[in-house]
């Protein structure tokens, strides 16, 4: 069953393709949104045939089909071996399902929000390809892999940025955007690289995995081994340096990629693209950071001092973001912040040495992240504002969007476990390989998380009151009466998306033991049973304590929110929010970063206009080609009746395809030249 699970990956890729010979936008659309849900079915068949596995008992799936292994007498040969393949695991067959989803409802939801745009196309084969980089990362069996489909992810996050590239306003976002994700793309690669220098000689002593005659020297448990390995002193030329290194390089392209502070600039500046955007890069494209970390966890775990850096660092940076986000009256910006915090939490856990519990608080945030871009964006496509201070009055007109918006309140306030499954990680302070946190370091770490419980908690309740509490708040040229629920469609998608983010919660709930009578074994369904590391799953009995401050903590910080935002003292709100802007907007834009990162991308300013060119020449060409080929069959004695530059232009991709495949197999040795 596992052999059909390399086509969750490819499917978009094959959507996105497919959309190029579609005769129209929308239709172009419907393709990648169909290959989506295709890829979604697989995913669940994945994920429902792991369910089946004995749970006590970790199983890998490792499924190889190209392998990187040059002839020693051929002109290419080197030392570099690795595979092509899909790694399924408990951990790949999560959160494939989970990508898929979330993919598949913001696609579906942006049928209907891009209609009547120009650049209707664009979205959906660039979002297609997003999806395709992430479901790839995650089902990646090494990092060789897994650095590719990085850098495809931060091309394809900077393709969306682009999308209104005949705004002013969009190009110069973009610019920081594209130049933040190549720092922690350089990070990555040079993780990984000095990773083969250092463990090449070791992998190759090592015996092949089941399957294969050679060693992969970049596959995650050959990693694993090298570390341990560095550790007893038996990896020649390494030591505890080389695995300080390497957890600092791993780390800095995670917290980069996942936007923790100072380079939360990146995804608060997709706040300016469309909302389907942001939606997918606060939910995929975030995902990579903490999910890079999870697969070499113990390059992070067994370095000195290095858990308790990501644990503190991650807590202060998830409390910044939400107190940015909390002096925010921009709605779209509050989910980029909201979408931080949740992945610093995740970061946090890590540290922390919760493993199944920092993979959990970044299995419901892929949901709730997305869950609030949409209905947000349902409340802004009604509204035409995304000004916090000028909504109000959406649970009479609204009621669906305003119930999604409540549900993801309650998620990001804390009863999405994402607050106690942190807690319960910082207080008990134990980590696969023995506790590194000092009793003095679980104190802080634990009021940094307190407090941004209450911070978030705070947040999420202002925005739901402020948009859905009181009367629709008039301006000039806005008819409140016009005010009701967005199509059919759209809410529709986001109903959907609360329903599987409250199921996701479910599946957490801490406590739930196997149960045994005579034969029948049922094992408990709790995300800890499933996903955890190392050979054994842990026993992750009720925290009472961290359990009665994430529940304290949010319940506080809401009836503050109450209090302070309710319709009577909206004004006396809206002039103290006004007063903290200024500060706020410096604080945001991360000062010298902000300037640093518009300057270095200026000579990608053009990417925007070479992505527009490439959609009405290329795109358009050969959909225009495709469409015109029943005619051009009919008709071939008569001359001139088809527009030869679209023939053109697809026979020459077809050619260039057939010779870049061509150049691949002579560079990886199928084609070589014997030397004497």
């Amino acid at each position: 069953m596992y052999n059909i699970a390399w086509f969750i990956v490819v499917l978009p890729l094959l959507g996105a393709l497919t959309s190029f010979l579609a005769e129209t936008q929308r239709r172009a659309a419907q393709i990648c949104v169909a290959f989506t849900g295709l890829s979604l079915i697989l995913a669940l068949m994945t994920l429902g045939v792991r369910l089946t596995h004995p749970l006590g008992t970790p199983f890998d799936s490792q499924i190889t089909f190209f392998a990187f292994n040059p002839p020693e007498t051929g002109v290419f040969a080197t030392r570099l071996e690795t595979f092509l393949g899909i790694h399924v695991d408990s951990l790949s067959a999560a959160f494939g399902a989970a990508i898929a989803v979330v993919a598949l409802t913001v696609q579906a939801w942006a049928l209907t929000w891009f209609r009547g745009e120009a650049a209707y196309r664009r979205f959906f084969w660039t979002s297609s390809l997003l999806v395709f980089a992430v479901q790839g990362f995650i089902f990646s069996p090494n990092t060789f892999d897994s650095l590719f489909m990085w850098f495809a992810g931060s091309a394809a996050l900077y393709l969306m940025a682009l999308h209104w590239t005949d705004r002013p306003d969009a190009a110069a976002p973009a610019r920081r955007v594209l130049t933040l994700l190549r720092a922690g793309d350089v990070a990555l690669l040079l993780g990984v690289a000095y990773a083969f220098i250092k463990f090449g000689p070791f992998a190759s002593l090592l015996p092949a995995q089941p399957g294969l005659d050679v060693n992969d020297t970049f596959s995650f448990s050959t990693m694993t081994q090298a570390a341990t390995g560095v550790l007893h002193s038996v990896v020649a030329g390494s030591g505890p340096k080389t695995l300080a290194v390497l957890a600092s390089l791993f780390t800095f392209a995670a917290v980069l990629r996942g936007a923790q502070l100072p380079f939360q600039v990146w995804l608060s500046e997709l706040a300016s693209a469309p909302v389907p955007v942001l939606a997918l890069a606060a939910s995929a494209g975030t995902l990579f950071a903490a999910y890079l970390v999870a697969r070499l966890y113990p390059f992070v775990i067994d370095v000195p001092h290095a858990p308790t850096a990501l644990a503190l660092f991650a807590a202060t940076a998830a409390l910044f973001a939400a107190l940015v986000g909390l002096a925010q009256r921009d709605l779209i910006r509050v989910g980029a912040f909201a979408a931080v915090v949740q992945t610093g939490l995740a970061l946090a856990a890590l540290g922390a040495g919760g493993f199944s519990q920092g993979m959990f608080i970044l299995f419901t945030a892929t949901f709730f992240n997305a869950l609030f871009l949409l209905a947000a964006g349902n409340v802004v496509r009604v509204y035409r504002t995304r000004n916090l201070h000028e909504l109000g009055g959406a649970w009479r007109r609204m009621r669906w969007s305003s119930l999604a918006l409540g549900v993801w309140a309650a998620g990001a306030g804390g009863l999405s476990l994402n607050t106690y499954y942190t807690l319960s990680s910082a207080l008990s302070g134990a980590t696969p390989a023995g506790s590194q946190l000092t009793g003095a370091t679980r104190a802080v770490l634990s009021l940094l998380l307190v407090a941004t419980a209450l911070t978030m908690a705070f947040l999420a309740v202002r925005v739901v009151v402020s948009v859905c509490a009181g009367e629709v708040a008039r301006r000039r040229g806005f008819q409140p009466e016009r005010v009701r629920e967005v199509d059919a469609s759209m809410r529709r998608w986001t109903a959907i998306l609360a329903l599987v983010a409250v199921v996701a919660v479910i599946a957490g709930l801490p406590g739930i033991q196997p149960v045994h009578a005579g034969k029948l074994s049922i094992p408990g369904l709790t995300f800890s049973h499933f996903v955890y590391f190392g050979l054994r799953r842990p026993s992750l009995p009720v925290d009472g304590a961290a359990l009665l401050i994430s529940l304290a903590a949010p319940a506080l910080g809401a009836a503050a929110a109450v209090v302070m935002f309710a319709p009577a003292r909206r004004e006396r709100a809206a002039s103290l929010s006004r007063r903290f802007e200024p500060v706020v907007h410096a604080v945001t834009r991360a000062l010298f970063l902000e300037r640093v990162a518009h300057r270095a991308g200026r000579p990608f300013e053009r990417g925007g206009v070479a992505v527009a060119a490439i959609d009405a020449t290329v795109v358009d060409g050969l959909g225009r080609a495709v469409a015109e080929l029943p005619a051009a069959v009919s008709m071939v004695s008569v001359p001139g009746r088809v527009q030869r530059r679209a023939w053109y232009l697809a026979g020459g991709l077809l050619a260039a395809g057939i010779l870049t495949l061509l150049s691949v197999l002579a560079a990886t040795g199928h084609f070589w030249v014997h030397t004497a």
